[in-house]
């Protein structure tokens, strides 16, 4: 099965099929997406003999994956799987390259996080449709779709500005963004196609550079080896690159229109615009009238709805079962890692709690303590903490005349407790 349009690429990666039992390995994409599509067309075509011996029920027929550590079935059409498993192809390529990544810094460790993870992969869309002027190209297979975009922007023609500049021009539908070279266009079509360049060969996860995922890496460094400290809530780094990023999180330079609360984020802004100010409760429950705002909530709900408990605690001899992972994490810091001591001190009168909501209610009911409107709690690191009285005071007062009130560029910290 030939790319559209494009050369075969020389690359030197040890792509190996995980379907079943295959243990077939090739260094070239090409070869590797045409040994998986032989295994598509005997695996259908065995599903389609099946479902001639069997015509009992017709709504039961499955299109399962047999990728390793996959468990993909799709109940629609062979279509979704075959879309489905040419992702994994390319998904298998983007390991090898995280792997190579990896293996030239000898500073670094393998991740550490969970290896049974490394295959799972996103819901994938209908087609992989190419929006570029004139064309809408779809493909099955993600690889031959992004070469197939990267070829628009390597034969894009460059346009006149003014005298002396010449720039390109994406021609993504919708899209008015203009660059000084083609590579800096190829770069920016990465955010219409959501395209990925490499992943953790060890739990899977796929980050649009190098950077990004070296950084999930270093993330995980040991923390006697993490010796860049944050001044303001003491979190370790192991670079000092990362410091800094993570710093940009304690300014708030992005204020709510209809409140003052301040974010750090774009995102953060639209996350409390939408939980604080938004009665809009897009995600609903099949099984009642319950609906809520994200589908993390969805789902804590719809283990309510399971007749036999969804969790059960590992530790053994220990019979506890529950429907939801919480509940689940609770009994295990209570029964088995003897967690109830008190870990929250009222900084007032010194009366601890064993939980952060219970001090919330009492700084307010009892010490008349507010926030500034759109702050919804404290939020309370584990241990003895207390509310960084001074921060708190200075954040709360009024500004002084010809001064800059400190709700509109206040340091993000002041809402955690801190240390006693």
């Amino acid at each position: 099965m030939p790319p559209p349009g494009k050369v075969p690429r020389k690359e030197n990666l040890g792509l190996q099929c995980e379907w079943g039992s295959c243990s077939f390995v090739c260094s070239a994409m090409e070869e590797f997406c045409e040994h998986v599509t032989q295994h598509l067309q005997q695996h259908l075509q065995g599903s389609g003999e099946e479902e001639e011996e069997e015509e009992e029920d017709p709504l039961e027929e499955e299109f399962s994956c047999l990728w390793q550590e996959c468990g993909f079935c799709s109940l629609d059409s062979s279509a979704d799987l075959v879309r489905h498993v040419y992702f994994h192809c390319y998904h298998t390529k983007l390991k090898q390259c995280g792997l190579q990544a990896l293996q030239s810094q000898a500073d670094l460790s393998p991740c550490v996080l969970d290896f049974q993870s490394r295959n799972l992969i996103p819901d994938i869309p209908d087609h992989f449709l190419c929006l570029w002027e004139h064309c809408e190209s779809s493909f099955d297979n993600p690889e031959w779709f992004y070469r197939h975009v990267e070829a628009h922007s390597l034969c894009c023609e460059y346009q006149a500005v003014g005298k002396d500049n010449h720039v390109v021009l994406c021609g993504w539908k919708g899209c008015t963004c203009t660059f000084k070279d083609r590579f800096k266009l190829r770069e920016h079509l990465r955010s219409h196609t959501q395209e990925k360049v490499v992943a953790c060969p060890t739990c899977g996860g796929m980050f649009a550079n190098n950077t990004k995922f070296l950084d999930h890496i270093r993330r995980q460094t040991a923390l006697d080896q993490q010796h860049f400290q944050c001044s303001h809530c003491s979190k370790r780094f192991a670079t000092e690159r990362l410091l800094r990023d993570h710093m940009r999180n304690h300014v708030n330079h992005y204020k709510c229109p209809l409140c003052d609360m301040t974010c750090p984020l774009p995102s953060s802004l639209r996350n409390h615009m939408r939980f604080r100010h938004s009665e809009d409760r897009p995600f609903k429950c099949d099984y009642c009238d319950y609906s809520c705002k994200n589908l993390i909530d969805l789902r804590k709900h719809l283990d309510t709805h399971s007749k036999e408990p969804a969790y059960r605690c590992d530790f053994e001899n220990c019979t506890f079962s529950a429907r939801s992972l919480c509940s689940i994490k609770s009994h295990y810091r209570k029964v088995h890692e003897g967690d109830s001591e008190p870990r929250y001190r009222c900084h007032v009168c010194d009366k601890c709690f064993t939980r952060g909501n219970n001090l919330t209610v009492h700084l307010r009911k009892k010490h008349q303590f507010k926030w500034p409107s759109g702050h919804p709690r404290f939020r309370y690191s584990p241990g003895h903490f207390c509310l960084p009285l001074p921060l708190f005071a200075a954040l709360c007062a009024p500004p002084s005349p010809g001064t800059r009130s400190m709700k509109t560029a206040t340091c993000g910290c002041s809402w955690f407790a801190m240390r006693v």
